[in-house]
């Protein structure tokens, strides 16, 4: 399955669930996402909404370290540079001093990434533009030569919501984007199958926590092998199992495969499940069915699509194993109601 079939629109549903953003659905109307022709286009659009928000509702700031040679006194003095640099001949006294300023890592990460969007090959003129003019807003605040340790750096509380919203775009896009010096010009590597298939499987877990609070999700992912009949010394040779999915509450016990594949069906003709898929989810159905006694396991394998539609039910060792499909090329009120469907 590739990303450029599923509407843009959705992309940034799925993000904002991923990132824990759902409330902020509405942070773009859906006419300004129809513009978007492509995935940093979104992105471009989304930040630059962020920021002009940022804008209106007053940026953060912080006291930073200044040091400064002043005429008069201001804050400490710092006496070796005083006496090291003769600055009482010159009538200058060193300064050390903290000054309430916009120019903060979170702030200087956001207008680095402006920086860098500027100079993506292909960017839509509209939000170009756009980028431009939120880039001169945030003028006075550092330009950085963003890393990982830069985002590392921010420390935000609970009631910054919004900018962790931004840094999440901030940080996808630093990922996505292949900065060229030489050539003046920037890249946007297009989503590979892994990273589509990971986005796929986050927005799930995210989605089932936020709209299903009579199960619990993913308490732990771990399942134990049945080893038993095993000795300690060759147990260890045990890789570790982990399901994408585990939904639980009193009555029902779900395991979640997700798939993320450019064909859904296998079998020589294109009209069999996955042979592997189900032997994977098996595997999961019967070693953690030896854990705790409780409401027999079910299983599910799920895919999305945007053309075919996935809906077998069987019965597999005593288990209940279906296979599902979510078509993500539809309106995202049909998605949401489409993934309830999967488990009421």
């Amino acid at each position: 399955m590739n990303e450029r079939k599923i509407p843009i629109a959705n992309i940034y549903y799925l993000f904002c669930y991923v990132w824990d953003h759902a409330q902020e659905l509405d942070l773009i109307r859906l006419n300004e996402l129809d513009q978007c022709d492509a995935v940093h286009d979104l992105f471009g659009k989304m930040l630059t909404v962020g920021v002009f928000h940022l804008l209106r509702t007053g940026l953060d700031q912080d006291y930073i370290d200044q040091q400064e040679d002043l005429v008069g006194i201001r804050g400490k003095v710092n006496v070796s540079q005083m006496v090291k640099r003769a600055l009482r001949v010159h009538g200058r006294v060193a300064c050390e001093f903290q000054e309430l300023s916009h120019d903060v890592i979170h702030n200087q990460i956001v207008r680095s990434t402006l920086h860098q969007l500027l100079r993506v090959e292909g960017l839509d003129k509209g939000i170009r533009s756009d980028v431009v003019k939120a880039c001169r807003a945030l003028a006075g605040i550092q330009i950085l030569n963003l890393n990982r340790q830069s985002f590392s750096k921010v420390r935000l509380d609970r009631n910054r919501r919004y900018y962790r919203l931004i840094l999440d775009i901030c940080l996808l896009l630093y990922e996505q984007i292949l900065i060229d010096e030489s050539a003046g010009q920037n890249t946007f590597k297009e989503f590979t199958e892994e990273q589509m298939h990971k986005l796929f499987e986050d927005f799930v877990v995210s989605f089932f926590r936020r709209e299903l609070p009579n199960f619990s999700v993913n308490l732990t992912r771990q399942i134990s092998w049945n080893h038993l009949g095993s000795d300690q010394q060759n147990r260890k040779w045990l890789p570790n199992m982990y399901a994408d999915v585990i939904l639980e509450n009193q009555n029902r016990r779900i395991i979640i495969d997700t798939k993320y594949y450019k064909n859904t069906f296998g079998g020589r003709f294109g009209d069999k499940l996955h042979s592997d898929h189900l032997y994977q989810i098996m595997t999961y159905l019967r070693h953690r069915e030896m854990t705790p006694p409780g409401p027999r396991h079910e299983g599910m394998l799920l895919y999305p699509t945007v053309q075919e539609s996935v809906n077998v039910d069987l019965t597999l060792d005593g288990f209940s194993v279906k296979a599902r499909s979510i078509n993500l090329a539809q309106d995202w009120k049909d998605i949401h109601e489409s993934m309830l469907c999967l488990i009421n």
